[in-house]
């Protein structure tokens, strides 16, 4: 039995259609989105387990309702997003969670959402920077400057994404 048939077999079986497999990953990644933005609010840390978690979730995602090219634009922006924010970790001036989450925001968003999700990440990010400089959200000293978690604006514009129905 290949994999399409073994595939529509299961949604028989569930009586489920892809519409709604597609929306209990979407709920499934946003409780997971919201971890990530919590824990590392809390403790400016990623953990890397549920980086790999938001992987699987794609996953199940793309073969659901991506077409291989999708998928491919999607890793290929990924890829690319990956190897320029791999600069600014080198600048100090990202964490490496936060790149790889970054990373996987993208592989999410794809090509199509990616200016939603560019405009929404400022959004909450300029907002996340004045709630710090008014003392209301946690900094980290990091040398002469201090550093915000960047994970709530990435899980929260990877949140508006989804909820705008964009994926």
């Amino acid at each position: 039995m290949d994999l399409p048939s073994l595939f529509q077999r299961i949604q028989l079986d569930l009586f489920l259609h892809g519409a709604q497999y597609k929306f209990y990953i979407e709920i499934a990644a946003v409780v997971v989105l919201l971890y990530v933005g919590f824990t590392d609010f809390r403790t400016f840390k990623i953990r890397n387990d549920v980086l790999l978690l938001l992987i699987v979730l794609y996953v199940l995602l793309a073969i659901v309702s991506r077409s291989w090219i999708e998928i491919a634009e999607n890793i290929v922006l990924a890829i690319f997003m990956f190897a320029v924010l791999l600069w600014f970790f080198a600048q100090k001036a990202v964490g490496g969670g936060d790149v790889k989450l970054v990373s996987v925001a993208c592989l999410w968003v794809g090509v199509h959402c990616a200016l939603l999700f560019s405009a929404l990440l400022l959004i909450l990010i300029m907002l996340h920077l004045g709630a710090a400089r008014m003392g209301w959200a946690h900094t980290k000293p990091m040398g002469s400057r201090y550093a915000i978690p960047y994970a709530p604006s990435v899980a929260g514009a990877l949140i508006g994404v989804i909820v705008l129905g964009c994926l």
